[in-house]
């Protein structure tokens, strides 16, 4: 696999009609997770892509992302109010659930943190499904009104891409504030995430033709794997939500989830500063496996 971690050829590959996302395999029966794979537009092409997009892009601009930063406070707040004097986890207890019970209620999907979380954990292609996962996705469909068809899968995509993808953002952004810039303010330690240590590590495009990126030829049906990291001094625009026509849609959805989080988080503190943060061992997901800490 073809590794290219220049932000700017990243940028032009994002960018290029020469480079596709890698298939995935045919359909399997509805609902599963084999048919979820096949029925979104983050793993499709040419048209396929561009009518699925829009069905998602349509759900969410329903959405209000002040509404989204005023119940992930809300929830985040009524959280940590239960929790008291006591050692929290706010891995475990704010940034997995929150961010998708926020985003789910305001979809109109009925459902639960854990059940979405089974799903983003088996979404990707080369990620073995599993009978678990095939159920969590007949579950959402369920909640989501019953009819295996696109309109559902990209409701449910947007469940499942936000899940993993916003609880690292408020993760990594957490521990940042926790460790070594307690100082920045919420715009700006978010900001800092999404450049120097964005939750999602990488991306993948397979060459649709033979091509050159930087000078280097790329065999068609060569896969690229494309690095989303910047560092703490970048060059331009960050790359976290992707760029060019298969950028993420959620940008504004998620910064504003993650906003009211961090706002309601301010002031808490490590319950034991001395320990190291340990990260979840994931290939290509950067996010603490949680984050103890006291509210007072």
């Amino acid at each position: 696999m073809e590794q290219i971690t220049s932000p700017g050829e990243v940028r032009a590959v994002l960018n290029s009609a020469d480079f596709l996302v890698p298939p995935v395999p045919d359909a399997g029966p509805p609902p599963g997770i084999a048919w979820l794979r096949a029925s979104v537009s983050r793993f499709s092409n040419g048209p396929d892509h561009l009518r699925r997009r829009a069905l998602g892009t349509g759900a969410l601009a329903k959405v209000v992302p002040a509404t989204l930063h005023r119940d992930a406070f809300e929830q985040t707040t009524a959280v940590l109010s239960e929790a008291g004097e006591q050692p929290i986890d706010l891995i475990a207890r704010v940034a997995r659930p929150v961010p998708v019970l926020v985003l789910a209620r305001a979809l109109g999907i009925e459902t639960d943190a854990a059940t979405v979380a089974e799903v983003a954990h088996a979404y990707h292609p080369h990620v073995e499904a599993t009978a678990a996962a095939d159920l969590a996705v007949s579950d959402l469909v369920a909640a989501c009104g019953g009819t295996a068809d696109e309109t559902t899968a990209a409701r449910i995509c947007l469940l499942v891409q936000a899940c993993d993808a916003t609880t690292g953002l408020v993760g990594n952004a957490l521990a940042a504030e926790l460790t070594g810039y307690p100082d920045l303010g919420v715009n700006a330690l978010l900001d800092r995430t999404l450049r120097a240590e964005p939750p999602i590590l990488s991306t993948r495009r397979v060459a649709r033709t033979r091509t050159r990126v930087a000078g280097t030829e790329i065999p068609a049906g060569t896969v690229v794997r494309l690095d989303l990291t910047q560092g703490e001094n970048p060059d331009g625009d960050d790359l976290a939500f992707g760029a060019g026509p298969r950028s993420c849609p959620g940008r504004d959805h998620a910064l504003a989830i993650a906003t009211g989080i961090l706002e309601a988080t301010r002031g808490c503190h490590l319950a034991d500063p001395d320990r190291p943060i340990a990260y979840e061992q994931a290939a290509n997901l950067r996010v603490p496996a949680a984050l103890i800490v006291k509210t007072r």
